[in-house]
């Protein structure tokens, strides 16, 4: 099978990374959540959302080392590639941030990607023109189909059910605190998936 995944909080975890980074740089207090949803609260609290969106650009750029691969990616993706399934990346990602320093964002996911070993080796279960960085949500659902994905692996309920997505691929949410209200299939970890994906070939 043809498996895309997107990347930004599918494959990377920024769990605790804007808090950190906000913090270190006087934005904000150390009472709020570390959860993402709970920084960007604040600062919608603070009617500040501007701050929110150049915290985002620095995240997303020169400090992306400080994300992790949400635990058991790895090792998913190089069983998935032993059983010779095709893994594609398809992200939405601007290249540049709206507000803030010019950091190429598309070359700070790749370079991300190459330090932990998901691609750029012998051995990397993705092949490096199979990573495909998307302007829009648009493009990221039109690459999908070019690509004729038969999963697709997203935390964005609107991309899974998105009016372009292709009907012949299988939307799977990657939803590490499970979403209520979300009527399609869902799994809570990457140590999910295998089982998940026999269920959809059996």
């Amino acid at each position: 099978m043809i498996i895309g995944i997107d990347f930004d909080n599918t494959i990377a975890d920024y769990t605790g990374v804007f808090y950190r980074v906000g913090c270190a740089l006087g934005w904000l207090p150390e009472s709020v959540g570390q959860s993402k949803n709970e920084v960007k609260q604040y600062f919608i609290d603070q009617d500040n959302e501007a701050r929110w969106t150049e915290l985002q650009g620095i995240v997303y750029g020169k400090e992306i080392a400080q994300a992790q691969p949400y635990s058991g990616a790895f090792d998913a993706m190089k069983r998935l590639q032993a059983q010779g399934h095709q893994l594609a990346i398809v992200s939405h990602k601007t290249k540049y941030p709206i507000i803030g320093e010019r950091v190429d964002f598309h070359n700070a996911a790749t370079q991300w990607l190459i330090s932990h070993g998901l691609i750029g080796s012998v051995d990397a279960p993705i092949d490096s023109n199979l990573v495909f960085f998307n302007e829009t949500k648009a493009q990221k659902v039109t690459r999908i189909s070019q690509l004729t994905c038969d999963v697709f692996i997203d935390d964005l309920p609107d991309i899974l059910t998105h009016s372009d997505f292709p009907a012949q691929c299988h939307g799977v949410l990657f939803a590490p605190n499970a979403l209520q209200g979300f009527s399609g299939p869902q799994i809570n970890h990457w140590q999910a998936l295998d089982a998940w994906l026999c269920s959809l070939l059996n």
